[in-house]
């Protein structure tokens, strides 16, 4: 058969949704809360400022086929409660087996979403792929090789941080589904009921955790609406709007410029340390990524 090249505008949206997401991580060390505070102000205040758009979409169309876009819901809901299991493990995996661990472990979920849509979803993988993927991923430890080394590695800290892959990659697939099929929700509305179920989530994890909720200053506030309006609804609007139209394995391969980035504005902004090791890793995976994403495959 004939080859094609994919579409490049929504491989585009994918990764600069990536790149706006990688700033988030600088918000947390910013923000005087503790971790599932901080997620549950970043996906409600995300929520309220989606909850404006979500009703306009749902006012529009015909409704005659109310019951798939109740599912679609459903689907989104379930996204919003794998991105709440995802922050929380996460952070609990950090606690055990520090940043550097913790962060290659969550994205495992290259491979997580490549397995589910190979088993559920029936999309085609291919060898180049595969290997772009194991490439970046290998360029991810190497990047976290130094935090590796200074902290001490539990075993419930790995597989914390195994099933933060997990969550990570129920995430994506969830809300992807969402906005799939005959009866699709839209982005706005997608996102809304994604974040309003994990801050609910987070709520109930913080308290449940003696985490304070209390707001220190209104300059942590600021931090946290930039957070929840601007990196976690704008870098998330940017990835579900190309979602569809992307092959899911393709689409979380491109989500490993995150953690990349992530390291790179650590470096920037904290003067975190990057030798010789993490600019190889760095180059490494972005030649994955790029390789990945201009490649041609059958049609």
């Amino acid at each position: 058969m004939a080859d094609f090249s994919p579409p490049r505008a929504p491989l585009l949206l994918v990764a600069l949704g990536a790149a706006v997401i990688s700033v988030t991580a600088l918000f947390v060390k910013w923000i005087a809360l503790g971790p599932a505070a901080i997620g549950a102000y970043r996906c409600g205040l995300g929520a309220a400022a989606l909850l404006p758009l979500a009703w306009l979409s749902s006012r529009t169309g015909p409704n005659r086929q109310a019951k798939r876009r109740g599912s679609a819901t459903a689907w989104a809901a379930v996204a919003g409660a794998c991105f709440a299991g995802d922050l929380f493990v996460w952070h609990k995996s950090i606690l055990y087996s520090g940043t550097g661990l913790a962060t290659l472990l969550a994205n495992t979920q290259v491979f997580w979403v490549a397995l589910f849509s190979a088993l559920l979803l029936g999309e085609r993988l291919t060898r180049r792929l595969g290997v772009c993927a194991l490439l970046a991923l290998v360029g991810t430890v190497m990047l976290a090789l130094p935090g590796i080394e200074r902290s001490p590695v539990h075993l419930q800290g790995v597989l914390l941080g195994l099933l933060t892959g997990v969550f990570y990659a129920g995430y994506y697939l969830s809300l992807r589904t969402a906005q799939r099929g005959e009866r699709p929700l839209g982005v706005a509305a997608a996102l809304f009921v994604s974040s309003a179920t994990a801050a609910a989530l987070l709520v109930m994890a913080a308290l449940a955790t003696g985490e304070p909720l209390a707001v220190a200053s209104g300059g942590d506030f600021g931090l946290l609406l930039l957070l929840g309006v601007g990196a976690h609804v704008g870098g998330w609007a940017l990835i579900s709007r190309a979602m569809p139209h992307v092959p899911a394995a393709s689409g979380s391969l491109l989500l490993l410029l995150q953690p990349v980035l992530a390291t790179l504005w650590g470096v920037l902004v904290f003067a975190e340390p990057f030798g010789a090791v993490e600019a190889a890793g760095t180059a490494l995976s972005l030649a994955a990524i790029y390789a990945a994403s201009v490649s041609r495959s059958p049609r």
